[in-house]
């Protein structure tokens, strides 16, 4: 709770402590404001101008400057606030009068009056846009692979416990994929590991393209790659996919000198015919994918099935 008091003064102190903290307000960075019990902008400092490119004469200006996603949060901390709620912090989002879009890390403080009465509301913010957006860089690093900028291991086991709740909860399908690049460590042994790197990211881009926007690709580590199909209509809408992905990796690509194609061992498990959580669906899309390498590789291979597929087009 956060609470103020006015503590009464003689009126030549009062108008110099006044004076003072006028100026002290005004050569704040902190935005700084001060409103009456029915939401009325009372007073708001030159800070104000510096943060969002501009004076707003009223509350109403603000709030339409606020995240419509923030807006209500603001408006419910407020009236807590004037009500005799004592204040709290928010992080919320607003526009610059030039379009950005800046966070600002604010407090509410009800003022009193030294008979207890509530007089006034004060609202302090200052932009943490830098601090936000740090932040989500740091996020970003902890569920992104930094070659490819795919899902990193971590954020697909997240998409494939969310995936599986929701097909439980339907009563539908889904899909899990796993992909391994036949012979990269050729690649990177004998080319070296930049034209490795530079493979890697062309090949995660194929591979991307070569799905739906609802469907995750992630790089587990090294040359692994794990495809989620979190809807899955029918089960030959799996295949359909598998071979998609093999097309594409088949339009040659250049990484400096050398030119490229691909090919992939690809393991297929099913929701719910091959595993009803996640350790089973992995463990089962694994010995899919060895099959296909017992098998010499270029190939997919569905758990169930136990019957190896060749694409059309490989050798």
């Amino acid at each position: 709770m956060y609470r103020g008091e006015a503590l009464p003064l003689n009126n030549a102190v009062e108008s110099e402590s006044a004076t003072f903290f006028g100026q002290i307000v005004q050569q704040s960075w902190e935005l700084f404001s001060v409103l009456g019990l029915d939401g009325e902008l009372l007073h708001v400092s030159a800070s104000c101008q510096r943060t969002l490119g501009a004076i707003l004469p009223t509350s109403r200006a603000f709030l339409e400057r606020v995240h419509e996603e923030d807006r209500q949060l603001l408006r419910q901390l407020f009236w807590a606030t004037a009500q005799g709620g004592g204040g709290g912090t928010l992080d919320f989002r607003v526009q610059h009068m030039n379009g950005e879009w800046l966070w600002l890390e604010s407090r509410l403080i009800a003022i009193y009056s030294p008979t207890g009465e509530l007089r006034q509301v004060v609202f302090v913010a200052r932009d943490i846009t830098a601090r936000k957006q740090q932040e989500a860089r740091l996020l970003n690093m902890a569920y992104h692979d930094p070659l490819t900028g795919l899902p990193n291991r971590r954020l697909f086991r997240e998409h494939l416990n969310q995936a599986l709740l929701q097909a439980k909860r339907s009563g539908g399908t889904m899909a899990l994929l796993y992909l391994d690049i036949d012979d990269f460590k050729i690649i990177n042994d004998t080319m070296g590991h930049d034209t490795g790197d530079a493979f890697l990211q062309v090949f995660a881009e194929r591979v991307r393209g070569a799905l739906r926007e609802i469907d995750t690709c992630a790089r587990m580590g090294g040359d692994e790659f794990t495809i989620l199909l979190p809807v899955v209509d029918e089960p030959a809408n799996v295949e359909t996919v598998a071979r998609r992905i093999f097309q594409s990796l088949q339009r040659p690509w250049d990484v400096g000198e050398y030119q490229f194609t691909a090919t992939v061992s690809m393991g297929i498990a099913v929701y719910p015919n091959d595993g009803k959580d996640a350790a089973s669906l992995l463990k089962h899309v694994d010995s899919a994918l060895y099959q296909v390498k017992g098998h010499g590789r270029n190939g997919y291979q569905f758990y169930r099935a136990q019957t190896y597929e060749k694409p059309d087009n490989a050798g």
